[in-house]
């Protein structure tokens, strides 16, 4: 019976989703290939059914297979979840939280949260995962993060998750000092077509804004793109190249004006409203619900910080 199943078979079930192949599952876990292999035949014995599918490539998890990787993950992120609360009220503190966000409330909604909480945080570690929604979303079903800050993507289920919207975001088109539209005291949008972007994905909200802006003047979205889901990395190419960028407004107020300038367009460029998110099916620790009820009162856009987050 599967319910049978022990913690290390549960580790070899996961790491063969993680490695797809044997030997490096049994590196992982620092047993031999064939212990690992013996191991893996006792669970299929138990569960009576394949869990496996070898190919030339390695192994492929079955849907049987990826039923038993998907609730082991569930068991092991619980245990090391409780494995690290054990170790922080041992050591003084009150558990480590790890928190994703998309790039506007990495600033406005964390930097309030540390002052509302004050020294309740002495006891807490906050690790703060900066990037866009489609991955913090993943992370979060992953069970990497306790809750994020962000857009639920298309094609994912909202029912698993519990959503409090924050608000939404606009964001800005910028360029270097030399660009030939920089000093323009307005931009046509049908000017900037043709123009070199630098963006994110295609799957991206911020793509999205950009691409529904165009359509919605008439115009095709602009094809001269270079992908890369990282802002940092966005300005820094965009420092030594005739490029446009669209970034959270707020990142624009962080950038070198001398270096950099906004292009000034009739439009605002707005993006889908971003929400405080969770699993709806595990529970958070103490420590990250201290810091996710703050987020959600701080959040709450009829709050006191409301008008500040959106």
């Amino acid at each position: 019976m599967i319910k049978n199943l022990k913690l290390r078979q549960l580790r070899l079930l996961v790491a063969l989703d993680a490695e797809r192949k044997l030997q490096l599952a049994a590196e992982r876990l620092n047993i031999t290939q064939s212990a690992a292999s013996k191991m893996l035949a006792e669970i299929e014995a138990l569960a009576r059914v394949p869990l496996f599918e070898r190919t030339a490539r390695g192994v492929e998890p079955t849907d049987y297979g990826a039923i038993l990787i998907r609730g082991g993950k569930s068991v092991l992120a619980d245990l090391d979840q409780v494995t690290d609360e054990f170790a922080g009220y041992k050591s003084g503190e009150l558990g480590t939280v790890s928190v994703g966000t998309v790039a506007k409330p990495s600033i406005d909604l964390v930097v309030d949260v540390i002052q509302y909480l004050g020294e309740k945080l002495n006891r807490v570690n906050i690790s703060l995962d900066v990037s866009t929604s489609p991955p913090l979303i993943a992370r979060l079903r992953a069970l990497e993060l306790d809750f994020v800050v962000a857009r639920i993507p298309a094609g994912v289920d909202p029912g698993q998750f519990e959503y409090h919207e924050i608000g939404a975001e606009e964001a800005a088109l910028l360029v270097r000092a030399e660009h030939p539209l920089a000093l323009r005291n307005s931009v046509d949008l049908a000017d900037m077509v043709e123009q070199q972007w630098i963006c994110q994905p295609r799957e991206s909200f911020m793509r999205q804004g950009v691409e529904r802006l165009f359509l919605s003047r008439g115009l095709t979205p602009p094809r001269r793109v270079i992908n890369t889901e990282s802002f940092l990395a966005s300005v820094g190419i965009a420092a030594g190249i005739d490029a446009i960028v669209p970034v959270p407004m707020l990142m624009f107020d962080l950038v070198d004006r001398q270096r950099f300038k906004m292009l000034q367009i009739g439009d605002q460029l707005m993006l889908e409203s971003y929400g405080l998110i969770k699993l709806r099916a595990r529970a958070l620790s103490p420590a990250a619900a201290l810091v996710f009820d703050a987020m959600k009162r701080l959040g709450d856009p009829n709050g006191r910080t409301g008008s500040d987050t959106g």
